[in-house]
Parts: structure tokens; C-alpha cells; sequence
């Protein structure tokens, strides 16, 4: 009896690798919970909590105006080089003084003597007399100072030519004998041609009248006429719409 109680306590109690594996089963079960739950902070959340912390950092820094240090800058170069320049206008006006005072002043002028001021002798005026106004002349009045006539021979139409030739024929028929008579009425008839054409052409001449007037301007016109004009020489016209009237 006692042999059994004893062989049953052996059968219960666990072996340790046994119980090592269940208690790192245990482990790794409460770990990976507490990792899900986020008992255990992850690396992203403090690689994140780190950026935060260093934008933190430099937003907490005070940032530096680089140009308004350089506006600064140029500020103050501007004011010394002013005052160097001012510096310098005074030190040259305090100098120009110095010569201005240092140079002697030019003595004063003599006052020029005064001089009696006459006046000279002015020649006697005569009362001048008005001249004469300018007689105006008439641009377009003259005298006459010729009157010529041309006659001109007409032209000749052959009528008197031929009734020349025929009187003329006629008239030498009268004289001499057979061939005699012959030549005598060839010869009149030349002669009557001749003497009928002339006589045509003094029947149709043209006589012409040429007057000159003397203007009053000094010039000469010519003008023409086909009739005899209705003024004599020496009388006074004037020209009116091309041609001569009376003045």
C-alpha cells in the first residue's frame, strides 16, 4: 500500500522543459498582447515623437533676418560716408574763408571827374513841303498812235480764169488770117486767162486795219480790224472785253 502511494505523487509532478516551454509561451502570449494594445511603445511613434522634438527645437530658436542685417549695414556705411562728405564741404568752406580773408581787398577806384554834358547845335528845320501824290493810271487806257491799213489778195476760184480765157480768145480771133488768126486766139485766150485770175483776186482781197495804242503802263498793243475802226489817231481808248472803245 504504501509502495503505490508513494509511485503516484512521481506520475503527477511535470517535467521542467515542459514547463519551461509553457511559461515562455505564457511570455511571449502577455507580450505580444501588450505590443497590440500598445502598452509598449513602437519605433515609428518615438522615430515621430523625435522629429516633433527637434521641429520644437528649431522653432524655438530665434531666426536670424539676413537682410535686414545687411539693410543694416548699408544703413550705416551710408551714414559715415554722409558724414565724411559733410566733414569734408565744412574743412573746404572753412578754408576758402581763410584765402578770402587772407587776400587784400583792391583799393577803391577814383571817382571819374564830372563832365558838363551839352548839347550839340542841331541844324535849322524847314518845313517840308507835301509831295505830290502819285498820279494812278488806268492799266487798260492808251492813245492811238498809228492806224495801218493791208489790203490782202483773196483767193482765186478759177472763174475769172477761165472767163478771161474766153474774152481773151474771142478778142485774138478778130486779128489775122488762118494760121495767123490761130496763134491769135491761143495768145488771147492765155492773156484773158491771166488777166481774169487777177482781176478775181483784187475782186476777193481783204483790207486789214492795224491800230497801235500807246498804253499808259509805256507798253504798245497791236490790235486788228476788218472793218475800218470807229476811232482816229490820237484819240484816247481803252480796252474793255478784249477789243477798243472809247475812253
Amino acid at each position: 500500500m504504501d509502495n503505490q502511494n508513494q509511485t503516484t505523487p512521481q506520475k503527477q509532478r511535470l517535467h521542467p522543459l515542459i514547463a519551461t516551454a509553457a511559461g515562455a509561451v505564457i511570455v511571449a502570449s502577455l507580450a505580444a498582447t501588450a505590443a497590440i494594445t500598445g502598452v509598449f511603445p513602437k519605433a515609428t511613434s518615438s522615430n515621430e515623437q523625435n522629429g516633433q522634438t527637434q521641429a520644437a527645437l528649431i522653432a524655438s530658436q530665434p531666426a536670424v533676418d539676413t537682410a535686414a542685417a545687411a539693410s543694416a549695414a548699408l544703413a550705416a556705411q551710408a551714414q559715415q560716408q554722409a558724414a565724411e562728405q559733410a566733414a569734408a564741404q565744412q574743412k573746404a568752406a572753412e578754408q576758402k574763408a581763410a584765402v578770402a580773408q587772407a587776400e587784400p581787398k583792391p583799393a577803391p577806384r577814383p571817382a571819374a571827374p564830372h563832365r558838363r554834358h551839352t548839347t550839340a547845335p542841331q541844324p535849322p528845320q524847314y518845313a517840308q513841303q507835301p509831295s505830290a501824290p502819285a498820279q494812278s493810271y488806268c492799266q487798260s487806257c492808251g492813245t492811238v498812235v498809228a492806224i495801218t491799213q493791208t489790203r490782202t489778195p483773196g483767193q482765186s476760184s478759177g472763174i475769172g480764169a477761165v472767163g478771161g480765157a474766153a474774152a481773151g480768145g474771142l478778142l485774138g480771133n478778130q486779128f489775122g488770117n488762118g494760121n495767123g488768126r490761130t496763134a491769135m486766139t491761143i495768145i488771147g485766150a492765155l492773156g484773158g486767162g491771166l488777166a481774169g485770175n487777177q482781176v478775181e483776186k483784187q475782186v476777193r482781197a481783204e483790207t486789214d486795219y492795224q491800230v497801235q495804242v500807246q498804253m499808259e503802263s509805256g507798253a504798245t498793243r497791236t490790235f486788228t480790224y476788218r472793218n475800218p475802226p470807229p476811232f482816229g489817231q490820237g484819240q484816247r481808248v481803252r480796252i474793255q472785253n478784249g477789243t477798243l472803245v472809247g475812253a
